[in-house]
């Protein structure tokens, strides 16, 4: 008899081995995961220190983000300029990028529909803050006077520094130190019991992919706890004063830059309803000649995102948010 459990425990956990081996094969051929970084071929570095990295020019939907980036000879996710045309100039970060949604797909996209006889300007790439975007409005944007801006702001641009691209150009922080980085399993539950998880996530298609999936869901439910927690706490903020006064004298220099009657300040949402701090958010930018629109009053805290992310909008809020632009320009 013990004979047989042994011989059915072996088999069984032979069984377990060559299924995980098949998915790694499998996950490595197709590309559907890599073990070595990937990082997406739509950025280089920027003659413009300042700016430090942006999207490379002239791009035809190239992979990235799981979408389809093109690009115009400015450099900028939109169609090429077509003169003596007024045009709308928008800036943010990866929200306004596009990040996950094709080119027709983004805010802008959306927002040209609404708009003709205007050209739509994209300017915005994932990881820039207000500083990145000052650098782009004085080098790249007041050469073409735009007749609107349209600023948009998440509550991650608060305290936020300008990142960097690497030598194998991935996306980092300042500051960053390759020789601090640390593997990061997973560590709840019985995973945290799996020998070899930092050479697993380092090297395991099956453990990385795995992980994604772990990662989305523990992502999603904290984001879902936050948001209920912020609705029954609506005074509780995370942001602090010292973030708003810095973000408040960057402001003044973007604005300071292009000082046009029509200048708008959109105001994303995330999780936080953020009651304390949108108040004086806003007055910061009425203060630079902004008007503000807070699509707090469309959304709350409860932005619809990608199926597959817990930040970046999906093409129907981004829509529904395009029109509510519009409709203030208008």
């Amino acid at each position: 008899m013990r004979k047989a459990w042994l011989i059915n425990g072996i088999l069984l956990i032979g069984s377990i081995l060559v299924f995980f081996l098949i998915v790694e094969l499998g996950l490595r051929i197709t590309g559907l995961q890599r073990t070595s970084p990937n990082p997406p071929k739509i950025f280089q570095t920027s003659e413009h220190p300042d700016i430090r990295y942006e999207l490379k020019s002239n791009l035809k939907k190239e992979k990235a983000y799981k979408a389809k980036i093109s690009t115009n000879s400015l450099g900028f996710r939109s169609p090429e300029l077509i003169e003596d045309t007024p045009t709308v100039a928008v800036f943010g970060d990866s929200i306004t990028f596009g990040y996950g949604v094709n080119d027709d797909q983004t805010l802008t996209a959306y927002m040209a529909g609404l708009l003709p006889g205007y050209n739509l300007i994209n300017t915005a790439v994932p990881g820039y803050n207000l500083e990145q975007e000052t650098d782009i409005l004085r080098k790249k944007i007041v050469p073409i006077d735009p007749e609107i801006i349209v600023l948009v702001f998440y509550f991650n641009d608060l305290g936020g520094t300008a990142g960097f691209m690497d030598d194998q150009g991935i996306l980092r922080p300042k500051g960053w130190d390759p020789s601090q980085e640390t593997c990061k399993p997973i560590t709840n539950g019985i995973m945290n019991y799996l020998p070899g998880k930092c050479w697993l996530a380092e090297r395991s298609a099956f453990y990385k992919a795995f992980k994604k999936v772990y990662d989305l869901q523990a992502g999603k439910k904290r984001k879902k706890a936050e948001q209920k927690s912020s609705v029954e706490n609506p005074e509780e903020d995370s942001v602090e004063q010292n973030e708003l006064t810095q973000y408040s004298i960057q402001l003044e220099k973007f604005s300071k830059l292009i000082p046009l009657d029509r200048k708008y300040f959109v105001i994303w949402p995330d999780q936080e309803l953020h009651e304390p701090t949108r108040p004086r958010l806003k007055k910061i930018a009425e203060a630079y000649e902004f008007e503000v629109i807070d699509l707090y009053e469309t959304f709350g805290n409860q932005v619809p995102t990608l199926s597959w992310d817990t930040v970046h909008p999906n093409p129907e809020a981004l829509e529904r948010a395009a029109g509510v632009i519009v409709d203030r320009i208008n």
